[in-house]
């Protein structure tokens, strides 16, 4: 594990919270880079995400886990809006 990305307290992702553990692992699986785009992860600019939300039936578990850079967060987290979004309109109808 690097400098960079050591944290000391746990980070929350939604209910749950991440161990500094669980954050090196998936550093460290994903080769210190983004999960959608690939590019490199900073220790001050890395998101933590689920990759299928709690909402949406997932798990909080490390293999749920995944590290993107900003960017990529913000588009994954328009997309979880959108689809929370179209379903609940769905169920208005």
């Amino acid at each position: 594990m690097t400098a960079e990305h050591r944290i000391q307290a746990p980070l929350p992702v939604g209910d749950a919270y991440i161990t500094d553990e669980a954050r090196s692992a998936v550093i460290e699986r994903q080769w210190h880079r983004c999960a959608g785009c690939n590019a490199p992860l900073t220790a001050g600019s890395t998101h933590f995400d689920l990759r299928k939300p709690i909402i949406c039936g997932g798990a909080p578990v490390a293999g749920n886990l995944e590290a993107l850079c900003p960017f990529c967060h913000r588009n994954f987290m328009r997309r979880i809006r959108g689809r929370i979004a179209g379903s609940a309109s769905h169920r208005n109808k």
